[in-house]
């Protein structure tokens, strides 16, 4: 080809480039740091006092000693280090997540709908959630409560004098089947925002995903959410009962597929995927006062294997990617917490960030690839690696593990992503 031909291709294929970067960029947005911090949903009705949830990693020590256990114990018992557990429990940054369930925590009528929705708006304006993640679910599609728990709980916790102070971070939507449902969703959320004075998308959204028919469609829910979405939540127990699982099984093969399809379509899109509840409760087998020394003994070997069973769950769906679990009681927050900090131990985070700083001496020295880390470990490092850990380390950060001041001198972390953290240090 002749020079005019190659310029005429080379100005055509730029201007091509150009549209695609452009449209590209329409479909992806920077989840907000904060939101990477959903280790645990902690779940609790909307109605009767749900502000007690946001207290509810202060009641573990009361609970082990209703059961006769210690921290130490429960360690010995799960064969772990004991120190995760401990450090769960001396933080001081409450829980990541709290949801306030207007859906399957509350009864089918009317009147109790009433007081879900009551509950949710006086503990939404009132209670103290600090660093806490504030999500609402309301009833769903099927459900003839859905729009007045929307526009009632959502308008009704709004402070017309003070709009950026908004209660409420992401509305939950459970039982999710298309996409259109969730561009509706979206609609009455844009009128809600509209009316109360906040910018447009400010409320997000996250999706249950529950069925059969949720699972095909994941593409067009994700799409249909857009820079709203902020996390996809797996359903085991409606979906085992779509599909005709003979038993509700956490590592059923069946159930891991349908988790590795939605941790592929959270991470097509940036936002955390929230594994299942364990519906095997810490709870007692037998109450009252006057209990024998055989059924306290009951007691405590029935609650060891519950947090037994949560924490192996909780470290099964970090292994397939999954960036925190649904609870519903103390006991299960405190286990679920103390295997995400397993996950990142602290001799972990020391050689992930060693291994970006060599990387990124490499860089400036001319190397697009290099050999990084020590001894048997040492392997080839280029950006495809250094990217992985990143992404760790900016978890890290999220969850209070690694210091802003490395997060931020690394580039992990923005300015003002520094300063909010260092608010509500770990």
């Amino acid at each position: 080809m002749n020079p005019p031909e190659v310029h005429a291709i080379t100005t055509a294929a730029r201007a091509s480039r150009s549209r695609l970067l452009a449209a590209h960029a329409t479909r992806q947005f920077e989840l907000p740091l904060r939101f990477w911090r959903q280790q645990v949903h902690f779940t609790t009705p909307a109605s009767g006092q749900p502000e007690k949830a946001l207290t509810a990693l202060a009641g573990v020590p009361r609970l082990l000693a209703r059961f006769e256990l210690s921290v130490d114990a429960v360690a010995d018992h799960l064969g772990i280090d004991a120190a995760p557990l401990h450090a769960v429990l001396n933080a001081d940054n409450g829980l990541p997540a709290v949801l306030l369930d207007a859906e399957d925590a509350v009864a089918a009528t009317p009147e109790a709908a009433r007081q879900a929705r009551s509950g949710a708006i006086a503990c939404f304006r009132n209670a103290d959630f600090g660093r806490t993640l504030r999500l609402f679910r309301p009833a769903g599609l099927a459900l003839d409560g859905c729009v007045d728990d929307l526009v009632d709980v959502l308008a009704g916790v709004a402070d017309p004098r003070q709009p950026s102070d908004y209660p409420i971070d992401a509305v939950m939507w459970p039982k999710a089947e298309s996409g259109e449902e969730i561009i509706w969703l979206c609609e009455v959320l844009g009128a809600i925002e509209q009316r109360i004075g906040l910018p447009a998308g400010h409320i997000r959204v996250q999706f249950l995903v529950e069925s059969a028919r949720a699972l095909e469609r994941l593409a067009d829910l994700t799409h249909a959410a857009g820079a709203r979405l902020s996390g996809i939540v797996w359903g085991i127990a409606d979906y085992s009962a779509d599909v005709g699982l003979p038993h509700i099984r956490n590592d059923h093969p069946v159930c891991d597929w349908a988790r590795c399809a939605l941790v592929n379509a959270a991470g097509a899109c940036g936002v955390p995927a929230i594994d299942s509840m364990t519906l095997n409760y810490p709870t007692p087998l037998h109450r009252g006062e006057a209990l024998t020394p055989t059924q306290r003994g009951e007691n405590r070997a029935k609650v060891l294997a519950a947090l037994q069973q949560v924490h192996a769950d909780a470290r099964h769906g970090i292994q397939l990617g999954m960036s925190g679990k649904w609870v519903g009681h103390p006991l299960q927050a405190w286990l679920v917490l103390a295997a995400y900090r397993e996950a990142l131990p602290a001799a972990r985070l020391a050689q992930d960030l060693a291994e970006v700083e060599a990387y990124e001496r490499a860089v400036r020295a001319g190397s697009g690839a290099t050999i990084v880390g020590e001894g048997m470990q040492a392997y080839m490092a280029d950006r495809a690696s250094d990217r992985h850990l990143r992404s760790r380390l900016r978890r890290a950060a999220a969850w209070g593990l690694l210091p802003a001041a490395d997060a931020a001198r690394l580039g992990l972390i923005s300015e003002a992503e520094r300063a909010e953290l260092a608010t509500h240090k770990a």
